[in-house]
């Protein structure tokens, strides 16, 4: 038996190198060093294999003969980059293009290479040599979906949600879309009365995955005034701390990292 790299593996390989003008796809089909996963075909791992055991990697959902995971090789920057973006992703439990992706190993900058586990829900510690290539799984019922292809693309590349729906000819839905900016600038302020406009935005941040903004409660605070600078520089703004009309419908039409 043997796996075989698939042109929809491939064309995501090349896709990815568009890209990122270091990215250099270093590997579909597994190597010596691969034992199991997901650079191996369904037919080349044991039946108890973790790359075959999750509802959209069984047999008979996905090509039994196929590679679903790629590596790829690129600089600092735009590993940092791509990771962010991806994480993005990960991070955004109602994002529909997590739904062709199973996880994916990389790293932010800082601290150890990591795991992002997409399907499950949490993070690990990946081996250090991601901090230099990026390992990216496909779920393996999408080997061959061009739509799975344009959905990856488009995290890799920084697209919102809505950007992606809307290149698919789909409306996004309402809670995609900023709501009205309130008219005013919110601040760090000392008022003992829970400002709406403020629970909003941080409601918003907290699902996209920005814990440290803290409760949703509604006042302004020293966390969430760190956290709102935290995200302006993450997104390229002015780093004041202040929701203006700039700042204020990032949450949802911006990536995590553009």
């Amino acid at each position: 038996m043997s796996t075989i790299a698939y042109a929809e593996m491939r064309q995501l390989a090349e896709g990815f190198e568009d890209i990122y003008p270091s990215a250099v796809c270093s590997g579909i089909v597994a190597d010596k060093r691969h034992k199991r996963g997901y650079h191996k075909s369904r037919q080349d791992v044991t039946p108890r294999d973790y790359s075959v055991v999750r509802p959209d990697d069984r047999r008979g959902r996905g090509p039994d003969d196929g590679s679903a995971g790629i590596d790829m090789t690129m600089n600092r920057r735009d590993m940092i980059l791509c990771t962010n973006r991806l994480a993005a992703v990960h991070h955004h439990h109602g994002d529909p293009r997590r739904k062709y992706l199973n996880a994916f190993n990389g790293w932010t900058g800082d601290g150890p290479a990591k795991r992002f586990d997409i399907y499950a829900r949490r993070t690990s510690t990946a081996t250090p040599d991601h901090k230099w290539h990026m390992h990216v799984e496909k779920r393996r019922r999408y080997i061959r979906s061009t739509v799975a292809n344009a959905a990856i693309l488009s995290a890799l590349r920084g697209e919102t949600i809505a950007e992606w729906l809307r290149s698919r000819g789909i409306t996004p839905p309402r809670h995609l879309v900023a709501p009205r900016y309130p008219g005013r600038i919110l601040q760090r302020t000392d008022n003992r009365d829970a400002d709406p406009a403020v629970r909003t935005w941080q409601q918003r941040m907290r699902d996209r995955g920005w814990t440290s903004i803290g409760k949703a409660d509604g006042y302004f605070g020293p966390r969430m005034d760190r956290t709102v600078k935290a995200w302006q520089k993450t997104v390229k703004l002015k780093r004041d701390g202040k929701i203006g009309p700039q700042t204020w419908p990032t949450p949802w039409t911006r990536p995590m990292a553009r």
